[in-house]
């Protein structure tokens, strides 16, 4: 295997619309495409039996998070291209009652689960944060009916799992997927949140050093490459996903013995170098989200010669703003051993349209 080459994102952009197809365009029920969040986004087609085998390791995802018959589900992402729109049609399959909200702002997502008995949801993390400071700001955590919410598509902290549980009074799954390899299923976490669960009848999973190319072993951080085993419109050999993991071991007390990958660390186009040292912003994000002051909501910018600010959402009860400031600044420095400038901002005042944007790289402009 290791002799394959990599097949990499430029590839795709290369030939860009149809020449990834592995089939006739008639043979084709579905294009969507990844959410172009870390540059051009770049097309996913669908046979109908890639489009079954989809659903199939969704439904698979839902049972392991435990959703399924007699819950109530809304899927809040984007309902476009976006690939994150199959746990719409999945959750049915599943069991399930599905809501087709489509966009919609989180307050009208928070009254419409209050409303109608809402027991499980699909989001992206910064989504969900933004529903979890409103249902505590509002008092909503105890009129909720939430169980179970299955987010992914962004990298996020345990600190923020926490504040999303305890605000939306939720149990939350981290899943993986990345739309070139056919969208979310390719991950999922067991009720033991140690790692996620490769569906590796469809998806064989190296990692790989960065760099070199090498292979890594059980533990070692590096780059998640992924080959699908099923896919017909679309197959990828040995995908450089850029997304940086570890492989786990496989024995898991949940009874599952499928591969295992931890949670994601960040991106390798995401990590800056910053006066020599490596900064990925989940590491400010567990901070932020730990602090019950803050939102949450915050992005870096960077700027001049390495000046790094780091923009944050107070919450409008917080008087002492100084105080918060300083705290954060002695947090981060402890973490990173990065000093930084700290700008608070209004709580809401941080928007972005799809996923979140946490980086502002200023210093090449």
């Amino acid at each position: 295997m290791t002799k394959l080459p990599f097949t990499t994102k430029q590839d795709l952009l290369a030939v860009y619309p149809y020449g990834a197809l592995a089939v006739s365009l008639s043979d084709v029920c579905l294009i969507l495409s990844s959410s172009g969040t870390t540059g051009s986004p770049i097309l996913t087609f669908y046979t109908e039996s890639d489009y079954k085998l989809w659903m199939e390791r969704l439904v698979r995802n839902f049972k392991l998070a435990g959703i399924g018959k007699g819950d109530v589900f809304v899927n809040t992402s984007n309902q476009g291209m976006f690939t994150g729109r199959g746990y719409s049609e999945a959750a049915s399959l599943a069991g399930a009652a599905s809501i087709p909200v489509g966009p919609a702002s989180p307050e009208r997502h928070l009254k419409l689960m209050v409303e109608l008995g809402v027991t499980s949801f699909h989001a992206v993390p910064s989504f969900a944060l933004k529903m979890a400071n409103l249902a505590e700001d509002f008092g909503l955590t105890e009129k909720l009916r939430l169980r179970k919410a299955v987010i992914g598509a962004e990298t996020w902290s345990e600190s923020t799992r926490r504040r999303i549980e305890e605000s939306l009074n939720v149990d939350a799954y981290d899943n993986y997927g990345v739309a070139e390899l056919g969208g979310p299923g390719i991950a999922i976490e067991c009720p033991e949140k140690d790692g996620m669960h490769v569906w590796a009848d469809h998806y064989l999973v190296e990692v790989v050093d960065p760099e070199t190319g090498e292979r890594l072993g059980e533990g070692e951080e590096g780059e998640l490459v992924v080959t699908t085993l099923t896919r017909e419109a679309m197959p990828l050999i040995r995908y450089r996903t850029g997304d940086v993991v570890k492989l786990l071991p496989s024995d898991c007390p949940c009874g599952l013995e499928t591969p295992k990958i931890s949670r994601v660390k960040g991106r390798i186009d995401e990590m800056v170098k910053v006066r020599g040292i490596g900064l990925y912003p989940k590491i400010i994000e567990e901070v932020t989200s730990s602090m019950p002051e803050l939102t949450g909501e915050f992005q870096i910018v960077l700027s001049g010669i390495d000046d790094i600010t780091v923009k944050v959402e107070v919450k409008r009860w917080v008087k002492d703003v100084d105080r918060v400031v300083g705290e954060l600044k002695t947090k981060i420095k402890e973490l990173t051993l990065l000093s930084v400038a700290v700008e608070p901002v209004e709580e809401g005042s941080i928007v972005y349209q799809g996923k979140a944007k946490r980086i502002l790289d200023l210093r090449q402009l």
